[in-house]
């Protein structure tokens, strides 16, 4: 799944890697920043706490881009010895990288974590290549059962430009037929469920369990909602 997504995405929607490219790089890893402290800002992780990131990349960045943005949590945190990473292919890499952080290489569904094993999950970008919904729900249970707070990302599908594809307004078609346009534009591998499975913010809300406490927040760009944010907690009752 992913790991044919990584693939697909070698050159971030673009034919090769150019000047286009690396200014995309620039802006999502600004983008990023602003992720990663919102993460500190409602997660209010301690030095102690244990995190769990959910998804992590195997690879630097995208091929013949000199901004890095993958692994972007794993920079900015300051306590990567609290950092355990997980992911459906070996990013073991990341423990050479990283002082101190362990890498654990699970399914995408399933985890040996025990219930509450960590303090706090980050996830993200991760959701919409999961797969179809009932797959992308399975996703967000399993991680939410293991961390105590939790905080998921998603592109939102309403921002007008597609962020995988580089494409514009096309993924507003309903699903079938966006498939259809992206195979006809020789992406084939974008028009798969299985690898790009767009969200909106209703869509990503009824993915979480019942009985936890959320909140929403919404990364704007260019005025537009581009990104979703997802963050809560268990509640004492649950």
């Amino acid at each position: 799944m992913i790991d044919e997504f990584t693939g697909a995405i070698k050159y971030d929607g673009f034919k090769k890697a150019g000047f286009l490219s690396e200014i995309k790089a620039k802006v999502v890893l600004r983008k990023r920043r602003k992720i990663y402290r919102l993460f500190m800002k409602y997660i209010n992780p301690c030095a102690e706490d244990n995190i769990l990131d959910a998804g992590v990349a195997p690879v630097k960045g995208i091929a013949g881009v000199k901004t890095v943005t993958n692994n972007f949590f794993e920079f900015f945190y300051p306590y990567t010895t609290r950092i355990t990473a997980t992911s459906i292919e070996d990013a073991s890499i990341l423990e050479k990288t990283f002082k101190g952080l362990s890498f654990i290489q699970t399914e995408a569904y399933h985890t040996p974590f025990v219930d509450r094993q960590f303090d706090a999950v980050f996830c993200n970008a991760v959701v919409e290549h999961a797969g179809s919904r009932e797959q992308q729900k399975a996703f967000i249970w399993e991680y939410c059962r293991v961390a105590q707070k939790f905080f998921f990302t998603t592109p939102n599908r309403w921002f007008p430009i597609e962020v995988h594809s580089a494409l514009p307004l096309i993924h507003w078609l309903p699903p079938r037929y966006f498939r259809k346009v992206l195979r006809l534009l020789g992406k084939e591998a974008l028009a798969d469920e299985s690898i790009l499975n767009l969200l909106t913010e209703k869509e990503f809300k009824a993915l979480f369990p019942k009985n936890v406490k959320l909140q929403t927040i919404r990364i704007r760009t260019a005025g537009f909602v581009s990104n979703l944010i997802i963050c809560g907690e268990w509640t004492d009752n649950e």
